[in-house]
């Protein structure tokens, strides 16, 4: 296998995206920047500098429809998701290159290379969801790591007894179970909606209005559709947006490597 090296899997990662982006044009699918890429896009114009991943929103009724749609238009990139891909144990879907795989150095290898990852939106009457969806996630994460040697013996000896605790339960079982909670109510029937697959979808509940209407921002030369209640979203996820963090917390937290099969 060929390592895949940071700018050409940058130069990947934006070919997937223009491709996922004229497919949701075509079939009037609605989708947003997210996440540090809505955060680059607006204060970058393009990837935050120690970022190295895209991350995109859709409404839980268009992440469905592309779904159940993409793979069959047959480009370069392909869709997987848990519920058709057993190997797969992440909550929501990545957009990966064809013939590129990517190795986490912490967690069981999965099936998926070069990839953009697309979170659906839900509508949330509790935060209890959140909640108990964060747990879900907690729990999938802990299911699939592995041990390394970076883990400290205390670490090590927490996570082999947690995933004791969790041997009964499937990673699937899990995510099943958090999208069923996840799904309980529609997005357009609810006030609030969230982002169930993040890690901190505590602080993920916003008004759906914030998702009402789109407006361009641009990424790394090109136009992409955003939120227009982005302020509200990055405010509300990261405080002070437009303030660079300290320079020590000014590097990527993604682990992996790539490589062209």
């Amino acid at each position: 296998m060929t390592p895949i090296e940071t700018k050409e899997a940058k130069k990947i990662q934006l070919e997937i995206l223009d491709e996922i982006v004229a497919f949701c044009q075509e079939n009037n699918i609605r989708y947003y920047l997210a996440y540090g890429t809505l955060l680059g896009a607006v204060r970058h114009k393009g990837y935050i500098p120690w970022d190295d991943d895209i991350d995109i929103h859709m409404p839980r009724p268009d992440y469905e429809r592309f779904i159940a749609t993409f793979n069959a238009h047959n480009g370069k990139n392909a869709v997987v998701t848990h519920e058709h891909e057993r190997r797969y144990h992440v909550p929501f879907a990545k957009v990966y290159r064809k013939g590129t795989i990517v190795n986490e150095f912490f967690y069981k290898q999965s099936v998926f290379g070069v990839y953009v990852d697309i979170f659906p939106l839900d509508g949330i009457k509790s935060s209890r969801q959140a909640y108990w969806c964060g747990q879900c996630i907690r729990f999938m994460y802990i299911k699939t790591s592995i041990f390394n040697n970076r883990q400290t013996l205390m670490r090590k000896a927490r996570l082999a007894i947690t995933k004791l605790i969790l041997l009964p339960f499937s990673s699937h079982f899990i995510l099943k179970r958090m999208r069923r909670i996840a799904t309980r109510y529609k997005f357009e029937e609810c006030e609030n909606v969230c982002s169930f697959g993040s890690r901190t979808a505590l602080r993920e509940i916003l008004p759906r209005e914030v998702y009402d209407k789109s407006i361009t921002v641009t990424f790394e030369g090109n136009e992409y559709c955003a939120p227009e209640g982005y302020d509200k979203y990055l405010t509300q996820k990261y405080g002070n947006y437009m303030q660079l963090p300290p320079k020590e917390k000014q590097v990527s937290t993604h682990d992996s490597q790539a490589y062209k099969l």
